[in-house]
């Protein structure tokens, strides 16, 4: 028993050597083990390294160009450069396309992105890449030229907010933070000549006229809003040397003055009263001297009777004709727009979804009935389309603009041009050829993509622009180019033809 017993010992005693002999083998092994897959991994992470980098710009080899696609196209194209070794930073690559500068948007080494800039007219491009100090380390032309077409572009003149998108009125230079928020009414300055600055005055309900000086990039204030309730849009007199205002002043009566003037001689810097009337929104004043203004009650326009003083009391003002002949209307913020024949004048009321039209008698001095020529006034939407079948939605301000293409003129009355008009609600630009044609000019873009058709977005008008409550717009023959006061963006855009 006693043997047994020793004999067990020793046997308990060989599986715990043996047990503790297995344990410092196994750490052994682990150990190895572990290492071997720290040293793995961190091959690994040296070759993913390596890979990750491997688009960086290597010293050693040479950079390379071997061609760029497309080989046509207008601003905003996109635009790939390819070949090797162009490294990785964007801000190291400088591109100009036509001599004009564009901005390098992405590199991985192989292939550059850009952008067509505008008026790339001549196509040559031209690539340098700054090394790490900074210095040009390659450089290159491409002998084969970027074929450039000139485009519409929708693009921003002035406009400045800040994270939460609001914006206040701002004197100044452009590039120094000036700054508009809203531009309901907007006319060039009608005595404008060459070698003159080219003047947009601009005006807004709540904040006086602005100057906006295109030459010298600069903003001023004209005067503020006192003295005068609300101003809704402004004109200039046959011989331009007078600005005139209406006021919505809220009465139905001639107690106080419902339009204003401003004359040249002191700088358009003060205001005084110009005719006491009911409450206005618009005028026109027609070459022969004649005043027409407009007013809210059953969207009436008056011919305004003079008494041979200024300021006018116009007691006897005589209603040339009113809205609510076509339809039922309780009351119009009606606009006149006055052809440059001055045969006849168009009218926009945001309470309807309709172009009016009517014609002026040279002899009697009066418009008559009106009519409409586009859309519809009770039924608000937005269809392009011809006379009734088109459809917009709140008509703000608009301009006529000559269209070289009709020659000697086309339509029934030989007009020469097209009335373009902001539509608020949706969010567009409005083309109305002679013949009544409505059709889109811009705005709306990609709807289908997000399912909204505002927005701000700048490029081509149909395809890329996104306007968000236009409403002010005044059109340039001397440049061909259009400026929206696009209220909601608290901006002034653009849109013209390179």
């Amino acid at each position: 028993m006693l043997i047994i017993r020793k004999i067990g010992k020793r046997c308990k005693q060989s599986y715990l050597l043996f047990g503790c002999t297995l344990t410092i083998l196994l750490f052994i092994f682990m150990k190895n083990h572990l290492i071997t897959v720290f040293v793995c991994c961190l091959f690994f992470i040296g070759c993913k390294d390596d890979k990750a980098n491997s688009n960086q710009y290597d010293p050693s080899q040479p950079v390379v160009f071997t061609d760029f696609s497309p080989k046509e196209g207008g601003m905003r194209t996109r635009l790939y450069i390819e070949g090797s070794n162009f490294g990785n930073d964007p801000t190291k690559i400088h591109i100009t396309i036509g001599g004009e500068k564009t901005k390098t948007i992405g590199a991985d080494g192989k292939k550059i992105y850009c952008m067509v800039p505008s008026k790339a007219f001549d196509g040559i491009i031209n690539v340098r890449i700054d090394g790490p100090d900074g210095k040009p380390i390659a450089e290159h032309t491409f002998e084969e030229e970027f074929k450039y077409t000139p485009a519409t572009i929708v693009g921003t003149l002035l406009r400045k907010v800040d994270e939460d998108n609001n914006s206040a009125f701002q004197e100044g230079s452009f590039d120094e933070g000036a700054s508009i928020p809203s531009n309901d009414c907007m006319v060039f300055d009608p005595k404008y000549k060459d070698g003159d600055n080219r003047l947009l005055f601009s005006s807004n309900h709540s904040d006086g006229l602005h100057l906006i000086d295109l030459t010298e990039r600069t903003v001023k204030r004209l005067f503020p809003r006192t003295g005068y309730s609300t101003m809704y849009s402004f004109t200039f007199s046959a011989d331009g040397d007078t600005l005139l205002f209406t006021d919505d002043h809220g009465q139905d009566n001639t107690t106080r003055a419902n339009i204003y003037y401003s004359l040249r001689r002191e700088n358009f810097r003060r205001i005084r009263p110009y005719n006491y009337g009911r409450t206005a929104y618009s005028l026109v004043y027609m070459d022969d001297g004649t005043i027409f203004y407009t007013t809210w009650w059953e969207g009436k326009v008056y011919k305004m009777i003079r008494n041979g003083a200024i300021p006018n009391i116009d007691e006897n003002a005589e209603v040339a004709f009113s809205l609510s002949q076509i339809s039922a209307v309780g009351g119009s913020h009606t606009i006149l727009f006055r052809h440059p024949s001055n045969k006849f004048m168009y009218m926009l009321s945001d309470n309807f979804g309709a172009v009016f039209r009517a014609d002026y008698d040279p002899v009697a001095k009066t418009f008559g009935n009106p009519s409409i020529i586009a859309g519809n006034m009770n039924d608000k939407s937005f269809k392009e389309g011809t006379g009734g079948s088109a459809r917009f939605n709140k008509p703000q301000f608009g301009v006529f603009v000559k269209n070289e293409k009709y020659g000697e003129g086309i339509g029934p009355d030989n007009d020469q041009y097209d009335f373009y008009f902001c539509d608020r609600e949706n969010h567009c630009i409005w083309k109305l050829d002679p013949h009544g044609v409505a059709s889109l000019a811009a705005g709306r873009s990609n709807e289908n993509a997000d399912g909204k058709i505002w927005g701000y977005v700048d490029g081509n008008p149909l395809h890329e622009a996104r306007f968000n409550q236009p409403a002010g717009l005044a059109y340039d023959p001397d440049t061909d180019m259009f400026y929206i006061g696009d209220i909601d963006n608290k901006g002034i855009r653009y849109m013209t033809t390179e």
